[in-house]
């Protein structure tokens, strides 16, 4: 019995938090009172606050630091995606309820250090797009930086298609087949800029997932790089064995 008051309770607690956040009373960026501070106010140990705080920070609202304290995020609950991979083609998309936002255009160069993470030569031109996928409700999802060669003329308004693997556009509209597509996942740390575009802390752990595809002739025709908040993305695999 006084195991179902104790959850009750941390949850109240937990929901007033978050109530106080969304309505205002604390701004972004801002610090939650500390846990003793929280504790005395609310007449309850350090261990009920520090439960409460879990649940909020499981909604990607608030970032707990041990020496600066718990920091307001979001003022709504993040919504948590997990990718879960069933096959091959699934392995290769995004899931059906994200949208990809390209927002900019560049043509670069690709210098020694480039050219070593593309995987292509030095001196080549690649044209670079930059964008923001996002979720159902808006919420930022990953940045993705997509590499294609100069000569494939892809455009935002090509990009910008629901659902639409860029991979699939390129073959559709430039007379390409992918033959062999390579995927790398690493870990990462979000600098100031990516992590407010990502509603996440300056800092914060990042996955990065590098995709490269290659046309019948073993030629590079696409790079994306897609780098998601930790917090906030898991990589499921289910695959069938078959002897």
């Amino acid at each position: 019995m006084q195991k179902k008051i104790y959850k009750a309770r941390y949850s109240e607690i937990a929901e007033t938090l978050i109530n106080q956040i969304t309505s205002g009373h604390y701004e972004l960026g801002q610090q939650l009172p500390s846990e003793q501070a929280m504790s005395e106010s609310f007449n309850v140990s350090r261990f009920t606050i520090r439960a409460a705080l879990r649940e909020i920070e499981k909604m990607g609202m608030i970032s707990r630091h041990r020496r600066r304290g718990t920091i307001i995020l979001s003022d709504k609950p993040v919504e948590l995606i997990v990718q879960e991979i069933k096959g091959f083609e699934e392995l290769f998309q995004y899931p059906q309820d994200t949208v990809l936002h390209m927002t900019k255009s560049s043509l670069t160069e690709a210098d020694i250090s480039l050219a070593n993470f593309l995987k292509t030569t030095p001196g080549t031109e690649w044209t670079r797009l930059e964008g923001l996928r996002v979720t159902q409700d808006k919420s930022p999802f990953c940045i993705t930086d997509i590499y294609v060669p100069k000569e494939i003329n892809l455009s935002l308004k090509d990009v910008n298609k629901p659902n639409r693997p860029v991979f699939k556009i390129i073959e559709e509209n430039f007379g390409l087949q992918a033959e062999e597509i390579n995927a790398e996942i690493m870990a990462g740390s979000l600098g100031k800029e990516r992590a407010a575009r990502l509603n996440v802390e300056a800092g914060s752990s990042s996955i990065i997932i590098v995709r490269r595809y290659r046309d019948t002739q073993g030629r590079l025709f696409e790079v994306s790089v897609s780098e998601h908040p930790a917090s906030r993305f898991t990589y499921s695999f289910n695959m069938s064995y078959r002897r």
